[in-house]
């Protein structure tokens, strides 16, 4: 009689899987190093210097620059290698159009399945945004960010947007990270201030309201901090 997998053990070949992969944990440390600024914009990696740095094999290291790549932090170049991301205000541009048209049906659909039990749980990641932006701990922040979002997508109960928004917006949120004043916490403070302002649309439960609040907040942070501009007449009505 053939055996279901539910009744297949760890006996008979199947390990229990791992909270974490080695890749998976290559990579985390890739992202925070870009976000860190230790690697640059527009750098070239060395795989096999790289692989050494870290401790693993090139097929690892390669396995961790496969999810890279899918969420924008590098980029390879066919017969010249694997170069950390450098994305120009034009990229930033067409990027953010594309971001702003699905995003906007995302809030849309949140805004009607919000509940009280979700709106404390974006509070509660506003307020780690927050504290984090006066700490200037990029990589917390960033976490932050995308934990925001990816609670909105998951909200608005469509896997296939929140698949798209996944590959459109992840390098869009952490490239914002390699843009800014090493100084300065100011853009971060005020991306805190415009998640409250998405967050109170959406705590309205109304998807016009919704909608308002995150198109307005968001071009007018991309436009200050980052001189970069999208029509609200292209974005989808």
């Amino acid at each position: 009689m053939r055996t279901s997998s539910a009744e297949i053990s760890p006996a008979q070949g199947l390990r229990r899987l791992r909270s974490r992969s080695i890749p998976e944990e290559a990579a985390q440390l890739l992202r925070d190093a870009i976000i860190a600024g230790q690697l640059k914009p527009g750098e070239r990696l060395v795989e096999q210097k790289l692989a050494a740095s870290l401790g693993i094999g090139q097929p690892t290291l390669r396995e961790a620059l496969k999810e890279l790549e899918y969420q924008g932090f590098v980029r390879k170049s066919p017969k010249k290698g694997t170069y950390i991301t450098q994305l120009t205000k034009e990229d930033f541009r067409q990027i953010l159009e594309v971001r702003m048209t699905l995003e906007v049906l995302a809030i849309e659909h949140a805004a009607r399945n919000m509940s009280k039990e979700v709106a404390q749980e974006l509070e509660e990641i506003v307020r780690g945004m927050e504290s984090a932006a006066q700490k200037f701990d990029l990589s917390a922040f960033h976490k932050g960010d995308l934990a925001f979002h990816r609670k909105v997508w998951d909200l608005a109960g469509n896997p296939y947007l929140e698949l798209a928004l996944e590959r459109v917006a992840f390098g869009l949120f952490a490239f914002v990270l390699l843009h800014r004043d090493p100084d300065s916490n100011k853009e971060f403070l005020a991306s805190g201030k415009q998640h409250r302002q998405i967050l109170a649309g959406l705590r309205s439960g109304d998807p016009g309201q919704a909608r308002k609040a995150f198109v307005q907040s968001t071009l007018k942070f991309w436009k200050e901090y980052h001189q970069v501009s999208v029509d609200e007449e292209s974005i989808r009505t």
